[in-house]
C-alpha cells in the first residue's frame, strides 16, 4: 500500500514539474535566444532598418555605459505593401516566387535589415564592446498557400500548390537561397538561428510542417513559431516539429479583454512548454495603454515568465525605436522600463551561459 501511494506521489510529482516547465530563459531550443525582437521589415510600408534605426534594439547608453538589449531578432514579414501576402488572409493576391526573393534581397540589403543590425555590432566591437553572446538572426519563411497555382517554376515546372510535394519544394528553395544569402552576406558579427513560420495557425501541422522543420534541422536550425491565443495547434508545436514556440496572448490592443487574459496565456504556455509574447505597440504613449503593457510586466513577473522563460517582443514595428527617440519624459520611462526588464534578463542568460575556464595542467 505504502509502495502503491509512494508511486503515485512521484508520478504526481512528475506532472507537476513538466505542466510548470516554460521554454527556458536560455535554451539550446531556441538556440540560445532569450529575447527575441519582432523587427518588421521587407514590406514597403515598412522602416528602412538603417544602423540608427536598428540601434535602438541593440543596445542603450544607461550613464555612459553601454548595456545590450535583445540577443536575437525575428525579421517577419506578412505582406510586401504592393497587394501580395506570405501568408493566407493579408491580401487578396498571394506572394509568388519572384516576391519570396525580393524579400531576401530586402532583408539583405547594404546597409539595411540585416546588415545594418550586424554594422551597429561591428562598430561597438571596433570600440572593444562585445555582447557575452553572439547575437542571432531568425528569417522568415513564406507560407507556401494551399491551391495557389501562380506561384512559378523550379527547373523548368510550374509548381502547384494543390500538391505537397511542390509546396515543401518551394520551402526548400527559399531555405537554400536564404542560406546562400547568408554566406554571400559575410555576417561576421551574427549568427543564423534559423527560420520562422509566418503562418500563425499550424493548419499544415500533420503532413507539411514536419517535413520543413526536419529540412532546416538537417541545416543545423532551428524551426520557430508564434502562434496567436487559441490559434489551431497552439499546444502540439513539438508534436510538429517546432524547436520552439512563444504564446500570443493578444491582451493588449482591445481594452474590453480583461487582464485575466494574461493569466490564463501564462498558464497555458507554462503547461506547454512555450515561451511568451510580449506585446505593444505606439499606443503605449497614451495612458490606458501604458496600463495594459504594465499588465504583462506584473503577470509575467507573477507567473515566473520574466524569471525562468524565453520571451519574443511584438512592439508594432517601430514602437522601441519612436520611444528611444522621444523628448517626452514620459515615454522616455517607458522605453527605460522596458529596457531595464530586458537588461535584467541579459544579465541573468549570461550568467547561466557562462563558460568555466579550463583547467591548465
Amino acid at each position: 500500500m505504502r509502495k502503491t501511494i509512494l508511486l503515485i506521489t512521484v508520478i504526481c510529482c512528475v506532472y507537476i514539474v513538466r505542466a510548470q516547465q516554460y521554454l527556458p530563459l536560455s535554451s539550446p531550443k531556441t538556440n540560445y535566444i532569450t529575447d527575441l525582437a519582432l523587427i518588421y521589415q521587407g514590406g514597403v510600408h515598412r522602416p528602412d532598418w538603417t544602423p540608427e534605426q536598428m540601434a535602438h534594439y541593440v543596445y542603450r547608453k544607461d550613464q555612459g555605459k553601454v548595456e545590450f538589449l535583445f540577443d536575437g531578432f525575428l525579421f517577419i514579414e506578412f505582406k510586401d505593401g504592393k497587394g501580395k501576402d506570405y501568408s493566407i488572409g493579408y491580401e487578396k493576391e498571394h506572394a509568388g516566387k519572384k516576391e519570396w526573393a525580393w524579400l531576401l534581397d530586402r532583408n539583405f540589403e547594404k546597409q539595411k535589415a540585416v546588415p545594418a543590425l550586424n554594422e551597429v555590432l561591428k562598430n561597438l566591437s571596433k570600440q572593444g564592446i562585445r555582447p557575452m553572446q553572439r547575437r542571432k538572426v531568425v528569417l522568415t519563411l513564406p507560407e507556401p498557400i494551399f491551391g495557389q497555382q501562380d506561384w512559378g517554376e523550379l527547373d523548368g515546372r510550374k509548381l502547384s500548390f494543390k500538391n505537397e510535394d511542390d509546396r515543401f519544394e518551394a520551402c526548400k528553395w527559399y531555405i537554400d537561397t536564404a542560406l546562400a544569402y547568408w554566406k554571400k552576406a559575410q555576417l561576421d558579427q551574427l549568427d543564423f538561428a534559423g527560420f520562422y513560420w509566418v503562418a500563425e495557425q499550424s493548419s499544415d501541422g500533420q503532413h507539411l510542417i514536419p517535413r520543413i522543420a526536419a529540412y532546416i534541422q538537417q541545416k543545423g536550425l532551428k524551426f520557430y513559431w508564434i502562434p496567436y491565443w487559441k490559434a489551431e495547434g497552439h499546444g502540439d508545436w513539438q508534436k510538429v516539429g517546432f524547436d520552439a514556440a512563444y504564446q500570443q496572448p493578444n491582451h493588449f490592443f482591445e481594452e474590453n479583454i480583461p487582464d485575466s487574459r494574461l493569466d490564463e496565456a501564462c498558464d497555458f504556455a507554462k503547461a506547454h512548454a512555450m515561451g511568451m509574447e510580449m506585446e505593444f505597440d505606439s499606443r503605449v504613449e497614451q495612458p490606458n495603454f501604458e496600463k495594459r503593457l504594465q499588465a504583462y510586466i506584473d503577470a509575467f513577473d507573477k507567473h515566473g515568465v520574466l524569471q525562468h522563460a524565453a520571451m519574443a517582443y511584438y512592439e508594432g514595428g517601430d514602437a522601441m525605436m519612436k520611444l528611444a527617440a522621444s523628448t517626452d519624459p514620459k515615454n522616455r520611462a517607458i522605453y527605460k522600463k522596458v529596457c531595464d526588464l530586458i537588461v535584467e534578463r541579459q544579465k541573468k542568460a549570461d550568467e547561466t551561459r557562462k563558460v568555466k575556464p579550463r583547467k591548465t595542467k
